[in-house]
């Protein structure tokens, strides 16, 4: 449709636009058919000042529709759905606006979502679970359950989960002000104390000889600029995905920031299976529908086994830099593991899963070699280039700044870490 010149749409008379704001600020014309048809089409891009005024253009805008001959089956079944949409964000407002004792958000989000099932579960630190209202570990849903969980964080740090009928939140911006309000009442739950404490206990973190698993998303930078503001929704479904993997493997997760992921395993075993149900879940995971859909999501995975040192604010150690290192020579969908891992897991060798060796490379920052292996198994893909071992395969942070959770005082230019670098 050519656009509308300056001269001509002066001389048009007010009834030929949908909407004229307070300003006498005339949009959305609709004097002939082609603009109307526009009009449909760019009626929810236009920010209306009241409701009110959105009811008025929208029933100026049917009229022409009428008038044309047009039926606008997509712009009413839109319309239908954003009333949905603003009516459920409406009573959730109410419900969780009243001053509700101690535990019934779920039960209030119940009768909003009109999912009766639906459970609100809180991260213990100390548990390394999500806990319902009584204090009792809940198990996620494992891949092709009938169930969906949604995850809110706290400073990059697992807090609440909503373990629901997906279907409920397929709507994005329904699915933002639902997450709003849970957030607020839970941190305002979490400062009067009705929420358990969930601070970091780093006593009850593994100690000795123990598997860390660091993961990073590949390219993130891409997705980023591709996705915009709706990078947050994948990244929250990729977390998601780590944390399931690492909870069933009975792994403890350390620490998640942009696009990384920290965690720790008492067993070498316990990790390799985790680091290869997270590759088949993404390997098979369909992103129709989903802002990422049509664009690839690949992690890489390092896992390394040693003696950190568990101080009060987490691991730190040659131990944790190796393992950041690991992760940086991986390719994305790939699974590398140190030779102290190989050699960890040949103690108690895991069914299915195979080690093909990528011979010996020395790390950035590292004074010796180190032998890397490439795990091998059912649904993993198998050929990559070789390892990224390059100056620039580096972290992108310090890997002692990895912490159990507790804020770390930075400086400006180390907040600047934490954003997604370029990929490599």
């Amino acid at each position: 449709m050519p656009r509308l010149k300056t001269s001509k749409r002066s001389r048009l008379p007010d009834r030929a636009f949908a909407y004229i704001d307070s300003r006498g600020r005339r949009r959305l014309p609709v004097h002939d058919k082609a603009h109307v048809r526009n009009a449909l089409a760019r009626f929810n891009q236009v920010a209306f000042e009241d409701d009110a005024a959105r009811e008025r253009a929208r029933t100026r805008l049917l009229n022409a529709a009428k008038k044309y001959g047009i039926v606008p089956v997509g712009f009413i079944t839109g319309q239908l759905q954003s009333e949905r949409r603003h009516a459920t964000a409406g009573r959730l407002v109410i419900e969780l606006g009243r001053n509700a004792a101690p535990g019934e958000l779920e039960q209030r989000l119940r009768t909003v979502l009109r999912d009766p099932t639906l459970a609100v579960l809180h991260w213990s630190d100390a548990s390394g679970a999500y806990l319902d209202a009584t204090g009792k570990v809940v198990p996620l849903p494992a891949e092709g359950d009938q169930r969906g969980a949604t995850y809110l964080e706290r400073q990059g740090r697992p807090m609440t989960v909503l373990v629901h009928d997906p279907t409920i939140l397929d709507d994005p911006a329904l699915a933002e002000t639902v997450l709003d309000a849970v957030r607020f009442v839970v941190e305002k739950e979490r400062l009067h104390g009705q929420i358990p404490a969930t601070s970091t206990d780093a006593a009850a973190l593994p100690t000795g000889f123990v598997t860390l698993l660091m993961t990073d998303i590949e390219g993130s930078t891409v997705l980023l600029r591709r996705l915009g503001d709706r990078y947050g929704a994948l990244l929250n479904d990729v977390r998601g995905i780590l944390r399931a993997a690492v909870s069933r493997a009975s792994g403890r997760e350390i620490d998640a920031r942009a696009d990384e992921f920290f965690a720790v395993f008492a067993r070498a075993t316990a990790a390799i299976e985790a680091a290869v149900a997270i590759q088949r879940e993404l390997a098979s995971r369909v992103w129709s529908g989903h802002p990422a859909d049509s664009l690839p999501v690949r992690v890489r995975i390092g896992v390394h086994s040693g003696r950190p040192t568990l101080t009060e604010v987490g691991y730190i150690g040659l131990a944790v830099h190796i393992t950041a290192r690991v992760c940086s020579a991986a390719h994305g969908g790939q699974i590398v593991v140190s030779g102290a891992a190989r050699a960890a897991v040949a103690a108690a060798p895991s069914t299915g899963i195979r080690f093909r060796s990528l011979g010996r490379h020395r790390l950035p920052g590292l004074s010796d070699a180190e032998m890397l292996f490439q795990v091998q198994a059912q649904g993993l893909r198998v050929k990559f280039p070789r390892p990224r071992i390059t100056r620039h395969s580096a972290p992108r942070r310090r890997p002692d700044d990895r912490s159990t959770g507790r804020e770390n005082p930075m400086r400006p230019e180390q907040r600047q870490l934490e954003l997604p670098q370029p990929p490599v």
